[in-house]
Formats: C-alpha cells, structure tokens, sequence
C-alpha cells in the first residue's frame, strides 16, 4: 500500500501576492499533478492540516479548484490555520468529511492494507493544539475495535517537542499523557504522521515512530537555539510518501519539483549479470563494478 502525504498546503484566495517567497497556490498545483503523474500511483493521498492560510471561505473555495484534478482518493484533516465551518461548508461530504455534530474530525479509513484513523488535534481559536479527554476516548475506543489490523493514526500537531521553541509552543500542550495511554493500551499501531512543522523531521512517542512530512508552501527554518529568531526558509517543498509492506512503514521524502534523471546501468561492467543477482536476491561480488563506475 502506497500513501501519499501532503500538508500545510496554507492556500490562499486567488490573486493574492506571494509571500515569504513562495506561491503557495502554485505548489498546491504542482503536488497535485506530481502524484498524478506517479507510477506506481498511491493508493490514496492525506492531507494533514493547514489547507488554507486563514480558513476563509474564499480560500476554500480556490483550493476545491486546485484539488479538483486530483486522480487519487483524498481525505483531508484540519490544521490551525483551518476553520471549521468554512471548510464543512466546502467539503462535508467529500474527503472523508462529515457535519456530523461533533467538534472534531473523526475519520476512520478501512478500505486498505492499513488502517488509518484520523486524531483532530485543532482548537477552536488558537493555534496551539490539544488532545482532549473526549477524543482520547474516541480513539481508544475505534482502536479496539480492529485490534489485530496494523493502524497509522494522522494527525495535525506532531506528539512532541521539536527543539524549534516557537513552533513548539503552537505544538500539543495538552494531552499528550492521554494519547500516550491510548497507544500503551494498543499495540497495532504502526506509526503517526503529522505536519505543523514545515519540515521533514522523525521521532517516536510512546513508542510508535513519528514522521513529520515537509510542507508543501515555506519550511520553518532549523534553529535550535533557545528563543531563537523565528525563521521560514525556501528550501525545497516537498512531501511524504508512505509505503506499507512485509509489516513494515517505510517514508520517503518526494520534492514536488522533477529533478534529472540518468540510467546507470550504462556504467556498470555486467549489468545483466548484476540484474540476474538482484532478481534472485543475491549477494553482489565487486568484480561486477559499482553503480556509477566507468566502462571503458
């Protein structure tokens, strides 16, 4: 099973300037035609909050236009940055999405290899997030349910500490003591992936690696020093893709942007030797050359 994983997309109204040096309606764009054009394409795709850069109705309903081409399955989660009724307004029923009286976004997917639960970790009105009592209860609950099928939980706010103190004071300030119970009592879950950070990072909490996939609009800059300046940079925007097989997670950070390509194989002294080993899973004599080497 292949997962694709977009977030922080912060798309703004249409014909507005860009800004911090990045046109984040032009990378919402780029992604969507990036795994379009993907092979194998993914199964389906995950966007983890942040959608739009103040929740307003204009800018949801740009980013309907920009997600439109979409050819794969999309289920979507808010971020801080994200309002609830204007994005009910625009998606209750599509993207996995329901007006269905609670406060918060409670989306199980059960139709893959994998099992993927939602975890709403926005507050109404703050940036910060929080995992209260009640969502807490909710995921305990839906991971009892299929207890023997391997679940990745997605989230918004990444479940700890980065070392970026201005991002981490917009982190989970509380309830983490309550997911990490949920986890202790539910060994199926193979991993959580989040946003919020603008950056590809990796840990694990309570046990279940982490990943952060990188934004598809600015990265917030590496600066680890203790209030230190808050920082956005132009690094390559990118994201995640998640790939599940033989019970194992494995991501992959994808730029959004195409690079070069170039064939190696050309370089190698035997390749149809090389290639007849790798089919059968076989050791690799160097006799045979290395990747890149020069034939003559």
């Amino acid at each position: 099973m292949l997962i694709a994983q977009i977030t922080d997309l912060h798309c703004t109204a249409a014909g507005m300037e860009a800004k911090l040096g990045c046109d984040n309606n032009k990378n919402i764009a780029l992604a969507i035609a990036r795994i379009n054009e993907l092979s194998p394409r993914p199964d389906i795709v995950l966007a983890t909050g942040d959608l739009t850069a103040s929740g307003s109705p204009e800018q949801y309903e740009t980013l309907t236009d920009l997600l439109e081409p979409l050819e794969v399955p999309l289920y979507l989660i808010p971020g801080n940055h994200d309002e609830r009724r204007p994005l009910l307004d625009a998606f209750s029923g599509k993207y996995g999405l329901e007006d269905n009286g609670y406060n918060y976004v409670r989306t199980v997917i059960e139709d893959y290899q994998l099992r993927l639960v939602s975890l709403d970790t926005t507050v109404l009105g703050h940036h910060h997030g929080a995992i209260p009592q009640e969502r807490a209860s909710w995921l305990d609950q839906t991971l009892s349910e299929m207890p023997d099928k391997p679940t990745l939980i997605f989230m918004h706010h990444p479940p700890f500490e980065t070392g970026i103190w201005w991002m981490d004071r917009l982190g989970v300030l509380d309830g983490l003591e309550r997911l990490a119970k949920v986890l202790n009592d539910h060994n199926q879950v193979v991993g959580i992936i989040s946003g919020h950070l603008h950056r590809t990072i990796h840990a694990t909490f309570s046990g279940v690696p982490v990943t952060v996939a990188p934004t598809t609009c600015y990265s917030v800059g590496l600066n680890i020093q203790v209030e230190g300046s808050p920082v956005v940079t132009d690094e390559p925007p990118g994201m995640m893709m998640h790939l599940w097989q033989a019970g194992t997670l494995v991501s992959h950070n994808l730029f959004l942007k195409k690079h070069n390509i170039y064939d190696v194989a050309p370089l190698v002294k035997d390749w149809p030797s090389r290639w007849k080993l790798m089919q059968n899973n076989e050791p690799i004599p160097k006799a045979l050359g290395a990747i890149g080497d020069s034939v003559e």
